[in-house]
């Protein structure tokens, strides 16, 4: 499941200790994984870890799922390039959060967006929902969005740690409805950096633990797929 080069997103399971880091593959090897050294998503340090620490680890695959498994660190192996030896999943124990489609949250994200072909004034808003995929805007009041037309976005995502990651993407207007008064329209992303979308399907991920959590103490609701 887990290949040589994929780039794997690491939790500190330590609740005192809520860094995220992130890492790339390097080598596998008879249940065990090899990586380069961990950076702190926060602030690009490079992390280092005594031995049996643990991580909650989640990568994207060749499905688009996200997968999720939990390690420990075995040491250093001193190779041409010191690596990080972390313990792979026993039988490939993985947990799939999703599979082929990207989990839409309702969220609302700081936005600004320009038409491409200058085809209406760029104008900052907030998101209705997001994934991976694509989102929802709030658009203003006197704009008109025929479906099909292209436009840029730049996203400001918040996460739990205090980091706001900055996102910029090319994007299509599906379609534009009403809700409760308020016009709101949709659309797909069409040119977007793959770190940039690894970004926000973490980020959905992270508000999706967040709405988990509230609906323990409410009536559950159903995750919505794109």
């Amino acid at each position: 499941m887990i290949k040589i080069g994929s780039t794997i997103h690491m939790e500190m399971t330590d609740k005192k200790d809520n860094r995220r880091f992130r890492s790339k593959i390097l080598d596998l090897e008879s249940g065990y994984i090899f990586i380069d050294f961990p950076v702190d998503d926060l602030n690009r340090r490079p992390g280092f870890f005594l031995e049996g620490t643990q991580f909650k680890i989640w990568f994207i695959g060749g499905d688009q799922a996200i997968y999720l498994f939990e390690c420990e660190v075995k040491g250093i192996a001193e190779r041409e390039i010191p690596m990080l030896v972390l313990t792979g999943p026993l039988d490939n124990n993985y947990i799939r959060i999703q599979r082929r489609q990207y989990v839409r949250v309702e969220t609302m994200a700081d936005a600004a967006v320009y038409s491409e072909e200058g085809k209406f004034t760029p104008f900052t808003t907030v998101t209705s929902d997001l994934s991976g995929g694509g989102l929802s805007l709030h658009l203003p009041d006197d704009l008109s969005i025929a479906g099909g037309e292209g436009f840029k976005v730049y996203l400001a995502l918040p996460f739990q740690s205090g980091e706001t990651v900055y996102i910029e993407a090319g994007a299509e207007f599906i379609r534009s409805k009403s809700i409760k008064g308020k016009a709101i329209g949709s659309g797909e992303f069409k040119k977007i950096e793959d770190a940039d979308r690894q970004k926000i399907v973490r980020y959905c991920y992270e508000r999706q633990l967040i709405i988990n959590k509230k609906e323990k103490k409410h009536h559950s609701r159903p995750v919505q797929f794109e």
